[in-house]
Order: C-alpha cells, then structure tokens, then sequence
C-alpha cells in the first residue's frame, strides 16, 4: 500500500507542477522554452528518483544471457 501511495503522491506533485509551470508560461513571466526544460528536466527526475526509491537498483531489461537463463527454466 505504501508503494501506491507513494506513487500517487509522485504524480500530483508533479501534476501541480506542470500547471504551475503552463501558469508561469501562459502569463509570460519565463519563456516557452524555459519553462518546458524545466518541465521534463522535473518530470525526468521524479520518475528517476520514484523508481530508485520503489525497485532500487533493478534495471528494468534483461540482456540476452538472461532472457536465454530465464526461458529455460522453464
């Protein structure tokens, strides 16, 4: 249940993130382009830091050896 939580906190925080930054960019108190680096620069570090703190150090693919080791285990 924490995972979930924690994931759902994730996304509202970076929900109220984007519209704070659509807000700043609408009103042209920074640039478009400003404003959509800091978009996916936070958005990128969000998810990053989500699935370090939720999977650790777990890569999310398997090279050929490991596909080929978990197949035949079957």
């Amino acid at each position: 249940m924490f995972e979930q939580q924690y994931a759902m906190t994730m996304l509202i925080i970076m929900t109220t993130m984007n519209a704070f930054l659509g807000a700043l960019m609408i009103f042209e108190i920074i640039p478009v382009s400003y404003g959509m680096f800091l978009a996916f620069g936070g958005m990128f570090g969000m998810i990053w830091k989500c699935k370090r703190d939720l999977m650790g150090n777990v890569r999310l693919w398997e090279n050929p050896k490991q596909y080929r080791e978990r197949i035949s285990k079957k």
